[in-house]
């Protein structure tokens, strides 16, 4: 399990949290670890969980230095009341802003008349999708508060280029057939590694995680970049009574040949609906 040490730090204009995890023996690749680490710098620094995270694109950029940098952008018409969460990783440890902060806009108990859209209009926006099947009437508050501003919404500077983003001129990597014969680890095992992940990253209890059913028919087997075997699976958890916390789908990308998850992510199903 993750341990978490978390210490606040004060500087003039800037709210920062520092999160340091320990990934004993992990089995998570690096690149994963560094997501994992953001999203819960984001939880835990700013409140935002991760059925709040589908409102934002992320996107992981590497370093020379050793650094890894994880931006969150909002979605469309959100960009600018979502603004953009930077958090910046190294060494197991994570350091998150946000663009919002140490600017005199108040957002608390403002609801969505706020410039500034932080997690309790995100809660507010999620009740929304709960109820209807499109964002169109919140993104046009988000539309209408860029445009008083000054931006047009969906133009906001973007983040960098993500790691292994293709330019349109350079070629896609040649696409090579899945070779079980490069596996280290057993498909069983695999599923295994996938549902130990889900305990890990998300907390999931063994109870819930008794719950969790792998939808077979989008089982997927591939190569990677790197010529070595991967499953995709998605692991469905839903309690049949009502929504809580955690339901949703869960993607999860095992490498056969290093016993590593490479990716991870999650959607609930609400903003789904968007």
């Amino acid at each position: 399990m993750l341990k978490k040490l978390a210490v606040l730090l004060c500087v003039p204009l800037l709210f920062m949290a520092v999160y340091h995890y320990a990934f004993a023996e992990s089995i998570f690749s690096e690149e994963c670890q560094a997501r994992i680490l953001a999203r819960n710098a984001l939880k835990e620094n700013y409140g935002l969980k991760q059925h709040l995270q589908a409102y934002f694109e992320e996107t992981l950029v590497s370093r020379e230095n050793g650094y890894t940098f994880v931006y969150y952008a909002g979605l469309d018409d959100l960009d600018y009341v979502l603004g953009r969460y930077t958090v910046e990783v190294k060494d197991g440890t994570a350091k998150a802003t946000w663009s919002w902060d140490g600017r005199n806009v108040p957002y608390a108990g403002y609801g969505l008349a706020s410039n500034a859209w932080g997690k309790d209009q995100l809660e507010e926006i999620w009740l929304i999708n709960r109820q209807t099947s499109n964002m169109q009437n919140y993104g046009l508050i988000g539309r209408a508060l860029a445009a008083q501003a000054g931006f047009e919404a969906g133009y906001i500077s973007p983040v960098p280029e993500a790691d292994g983003a293709s330019g349109d001129d350079e070629p896609y990597p040649e696409q090579l057939e899945y070779d079980p014969a490069k596996a280290a680890v057993s498909e069983a095992e695999g599923r295994k590694l996938a549902l130990t992940a889900l305990q890990e990253a998300y907390g999931l209890t063994d109870e819930r995680i008794a719950k969790v059913r792998i939808d077979e028919e989008s089982v997927w087997y591939d190569m990677n970049a790197a010529g070595e075997p991967t499953m995709d699976l998605t692991c469905l958890l839903w309690d049949e009574d009502s929504w809580q916390e955690g339901n949703g789908n869960y993607y999860v990308t095992v490498n056969l040949a290093t016993g590593k998850v490479e990716a991870l992510s999650y959607l609930d199903g609400v903003i789904g609906n968007g």
